[in-house]
């Protein structure tokens, strides 16, 4: 690291006042940025990836998208379907986010339970489950908190004080993550990779039940070809054929997601790079509107773009 970068790093650390202080975005455009990516990612997926496996001629067993999504309440519910079991009754991964603009112990265990409410009711069975708690920040009396521990315990007592993620039902399957972020892309970003590591391992553990090697499902990954995989497959039954392909489908459309966000994520940065010394120009010249001088005439009105600049600059 050469010097100069370092300096620049150390005084970058100096006027930093949160660890995201540079996403520095209401939270109103926080929320609806996060349940639109929800939104976009899962409200498709039951055209392209559900609905030609389990609403056919064969099962038809899903006859209609389950999902929910409510912006004044901040929360988006999906269901994913995983299996069917011999009395013909599907069997459902619920998904549900709430939103938040600050979170602490407090707040996480009084939604915490309204959350295990199914906002929207398959016909079916639910046999995992997943309530995810997003948030913009945590609170000041939480940092306030943590701030405390690290004085008192040093690191240890402080990584206990950390809002983690934990199991909220002795059932494999049922887990409760939390994710902190200012910016709502790399929030939801974090949450698909949680879930698509999750499928994969749900995979993975399928393929051992029927019998087949871990190497098949590799393979898989890196040719993109899952038709002899299913030829193996079918061999069981049908119904296994199509509870694989569904799984496969719908790990490749969270797998396609995740990789448009980190171009979205990317193309953001590279804008927050270019456009950050014109922000730092224009904070440099803002002040001239704002003064009462002889060069200004005070009966005329800033200009509505010139008021809107000096409510963004100084937020």
């Amino acid at each position: 690291m050469s010097q100069q970068f370092y300096e620049f790093i150390q005084k970058e650390k100096k006027t930093e006042k949160h660890p995201a202080y540079r996403y520095n975005i209401p939270f109103s455009v926080w929320q609806t940025r996060t349940l639109e990516i929800l939104q976009t990612v899962f409200s498709p997926m039951y055209k392209n990836v559900w609905e030609h496996n389990w609403n056919n001629s064969m099962f038809a067993t899903v006859t209609k998208p389950y999902y929910y999504c409510n912006f004044e309440e901040r929360v988006y519910e999906i269901y994913v379907p995983t299996t069917i079991d011999a009395f013909n009754h599907m069997h459902y991964w619920r998904i549900i986010v709430k939103v938040y603009q600050e979170i602490d112990e407090e707040s996480l265990t009084k939604n915490q339970n309204s959350l295990k409410n199914p906002y929207a009711r398959p016909v079916g069975v639910i046999d995992s489950e997943t309530i995810c708690h997003l948030a913009m920040t945590t609170t000041e009396e939480h940092r306030h908190k943590l701030k405390c521990l690290w004085k008192a315990g040093g690191r240890k007592a402080w990584f206990k004080g950390l809002l983690r993620g934990f199991k909220h039902q002795k059932k494999r399957g049922y887990f409760t993550p939390i994710i902190v972020h200012q910016s709502p892309d790399i929030a939801v970003k974090r949450l698909l990779s949680l879930l698509y590591n999750f499928l994969k391992t749900r995979i993975t553990q399928l393929l051992k039940r029927l019998k087949l090697q871990p190497w098949m499902f590799n393979e898989y990954l890196e040719k993109r070809n899952n038709n002899s995989l299913l030829m193996l497959i079918e061999r069981y039954s049908v119904t296994l054929r199509t509870i694989t392909k569904s799984f496969l489908e719908t790990f490749d459309w969270l797998k396609m997601k995740l990789k448009d966000l980190y171009a979205e994520i990317g193309r953001q940065n590279v804008q927050k790079t270019k456009i950050k010394p014109l922000i730092e120009e224009i904070k440099s010249v803002i002040h001239v509107f704002k003064q009462k001088n002889s060069l200004r005439n005070v009966d005329i009105p800033d200009p509505p773009l010139i008021k809107r600049l000096i409510v963004a600059l100084n937020s």
